[in-house]
């Protein structure tokens, strides 16, 4: 019964975070900086020559946003911020964040990449039919 209950709960979770706004502080990772490594924690493997030509839009999210609002991995998000222009658009979530961070956004970049600035970005999962 409570295992339904929580089912149940999960599903209402899911779905209210689809057209929602998310205000998020905004960061960037690198393959292999800290605990990242080549693999993301959806499995998927990095190709640095894929990513470095932008071919790749994938983004680590906060445990909150899973846990609170019902991101999953695999969602594809809709990105918006007025100070950094170049990532706004659709992104995949791929990753997860330490457990530690709340609110929290981190776009997977290659090292070589200056046109990222850190700041504060709003984003929402986007509907099957965007």
């Amino acid at each position: 019964m409570l295992r339904r209950i929580f089912l149940a709960l999960a599903v209402v979770i899911a779905v209210s975070a689809v057209g929602q706004n998310f205000k998020l502080n905004a960061t960037k990772y690198h393959p292999g900086q800290g605990g990242a490594g080549w693999v993301t924690a959806s499995g998927d493997r990095i190709n640095y020559d894929k990513l470095k030509s932008y071919q790749i839009r994938w983004v680590a999210l906060s445990h909150d946003m899973f846990n609170q609002h019902g991101f999953k991995l695999g969602d594809v998000i809709i990105v918006e911020s007025e100070t950094n222009p170049s990532i706004n658009g659709e992104w995949v979530v791929k990753d997860k964040m330490g457990k530690r961070l709340r609110k929290r956004i981190d776009f997977l970049t290659p090292r070589e990449d200056k046109r990222f600035r850190n700041g504060e970005v709003t984003i929402r999962k986007k509907k099957k039919k965007d």
